[in-house]
């Protein structure tokens, strides 16, 4: 697997060029990077059947950069521009809010080139100093640096997906294994992961562990067993894998997916009914002789329960529920009628709005929204009023050429006063109405809730955009008081958002749980900025499964009918 390393090489490139100035060759580099990053297959299959250059933003200039990591694992061109800056990027850049441009002038100011120098001048206030960077941004790097510091290494779980698909192919395609399943945090539908379980049924365990020790991708083996080993990748991803007996598996499972605390609950319940719960199987508690363990429906069963599927398994409630036969059936890929929050060329997307929809119709989707930037956010290429009646006309173009619904809307800007910078009157001519907070984020929690729920109250909005302007691994959420803005919601009759974006993921599961809860009801969405990026709607289903939704919680599985009419401001 090479796609985090293509991924990693291709970005670092477009920040040292940027650091150069150079002109449109960082833009090229991160739309390939982000092409990367929205497959869920491995990117040297692709290269393999000559399928490299049809992905989007892949032409033959970048196209021969990634053939070459492929083939060596690195890249001469990167290795000799690395060459022309004195600034460790790779080091700088992981922390977030520190991008390119403040990285030069940190380095052209205060001559910084890694993370003990930046630390150094922090401790001194020397950035104080500069034009454009305050005690709020001395504030911002200090966390971010104490959050790469505190925070173990996890993976996204769109990071994790092809190395889990790659390792269950070449284990499924060995004789000797008669069964694979990826266990642990992962089979949650966690947004992040630590490590991968994997369980195998094998008669010959000694063949099963040369084989998985060997993988291509592997670095160190950290342990070799009889029945256990576990390596760690070449990106730093540790993957440990057990051979079990067929008896065994239902409980090893078991074991396996369910959270600490779920496990223990579920251990507690056994104790209750005379057995005893282990990884083994099942036992009774007296006479230690094995009850059941081959497969978890009819461990569930033996306990009384109704079978709690693995998103549910976090301690929060799903024991009890399960024991009154009252857990929902939750959503599923297929529930998906079409998805909310797109972005095309017209703001900071990749590809048309036609190419958008038409991906949309291939997917099988009823309909599609989109909702390009429209604000102050001049990263983003925002609409005005102005363009905004030029967008309109397109959209009105495109739904004459495809045969789905094409839902007009923005998604606007929350200013830092809580208002909306287009006017009620103007809202109300569009279909869908995303309001997210983008700029201003290190406001104290009263502020921002009320920033927020003023919003909500006065203008009309259908969906709060990604809630909590998280991004996994690099950025903290905003301070919210998230119980007054579901309340707010709630009664204003907004949808919260389920950003489907890889590094997003927001809301998360227990988050959308406790919006359930007091009664909000949720919208998914994928936030596309590419062709590539519609089919991640699924890791928002995960979300919306953690979250305990049903179809009637979640307006994508809506008939379009009922769509339009709750749509309507």
């Amino acid at each position: 697997m090479k796609n985090d390393l293509v991924i990693k090489i291709l970005n670092n490139i477009a920040d040292i060029l940027e650091l150069q100035d150079v002109p449109f060759k960082p833009i090229a580099y991160r739309k390939a990077a982000q092409t990367i990053e929205s497959l869920s297959e491995d990117v040297e299959e692709i290269y393999i059947r000559g399928e490299l250059l049809n992905l989007p933003s892949i032409g033959e200039h970048i196209g021969r950069k990634i053939e070459e990591i492929i083939k060596t694992g690195k890249l001469q061109y990167y290795e000799e521009l690395k060459k022309e800056v004195p600034i460790d990027l790779e080091e700088l850049g992981r922390i977030p809010f520190l991008g390119p441009k403040k990285i030069k002038i940190l380095y052209q100011e205060l001559k910084i080139k890694n993370l003990k120098d930046l630390e150094k001048a922090l401790q001194e206030h020397k950035l104080l100093r500069l034009k454009g960077f305050g005690e709020e941004t001395e504030k911002t790097l200090l966390k971010g640096i104490e959050f790469l510091k505190t925070n173990p290494q996890r993976f996204l779980y769109a990071q994790a997906l092809p190395y889990v698909t790659k390792i269950q192919e070449l284990l499924r395609k060995q004789s000797f294994v008669h069964k694979v399943e990826v266990a642990g945090s992962f089979r949650r539908g966690k947004e992040t992961v630590g490590d991968l379980d994997f369980l195998v049924i094998s008669s010959e365990p000694s063949k099963v562990m040369q084989v998985f020790t060997t993988m291509p991708d592997v670095k160190d083996i950290l342990a070799k067993g009889e029945t256990k080993s576990s390596v760690r990748l070449s990106n730093g991803l540790q993957v440990d894998l057990r051979v079990v007996a067929d008896k065994e598996f239902g409980s090893a499972m078991n074991y396996f997916i369910g959270s600490k605390e779920h496990n223990v609950e579920l251990r507690k319940l056994a104790l209750s009914k005379g057995y005893t719960l282990s990884e083994y199987g099942l036992f009774k508690l007296k006479s230690k002789k094995w009850v059941v363990g081959r497969t978890e429906n009819e461990i569930y069963q033996k306990l009384g329960l109704q079978s709690i599927e693995p998103e549910l398994r976090e301690n929060t409630g799903e024991i009890a529920t399960a024991q009154k036969n009252k857990l929902p059936k939750l959503i599923t890929n297929k529930d998906i009628k079409g998805i909310f929050h797109n972005h095309s060329t017209w703001s900071d997307g990749h590809n048309s709005l036609f190419e958008m929809a038409q991906k949309a119709e291939q997917l099988g989707f009823k309909f599609i929204s989109f909702n390009d930037h429209y604000g102050s956010m001049a990263i983003a290429n925002p609409l005005n009023e102005k363009r905004l009646v030029q967008y309109l006309k397109e959209i009105e173009k495109v739904r004459k050429k495809v045969n789905l619904r094409v839902f007009s809307g923005v998604e606007i800007d929350i200013m830092k006063d809580g208002t909306l910078p287009l006017s009620s009157s103007k809202l109300k001519e569009l279909d869908v109405v995303i309001a997210s907070v983008h700029m201003a984020t290190k406001m104290p929690e009263m502020e921002m809730t009320a920033r927020v729920c003023s919003a909500l109250e006065n203008y009309p909005i259908n969906i709060l955009g990604h809630p909590t302007d998280r991004l996994l691994n690099e950025r903290e959420p905003l301070a919210l008081n998230l119980d007054k803005i579901f309340e707010v919601a709630k009664r204003n009759k907004i949808f919260m958002e389920i950003n489907s974006s890889p590094g997003r993921m927001d809301l998360d599961g227990l988050k959308v749980k406790a919006g359930l809860k007091v009664g909000c009801q949720f919208a998914l969405s994928t936030d596309g900025h590419d062709i590539n990026h519609l089919p991640a709607y699924v890791y928002g289903v995960l979300s919306a499964r953690r979250g305990w939704l049903e179809k009637k919680d979640l307006l994508n599985c809506w008939d379009l009918q009922k769509i339009e009419k709750v749509m309507k401001k």
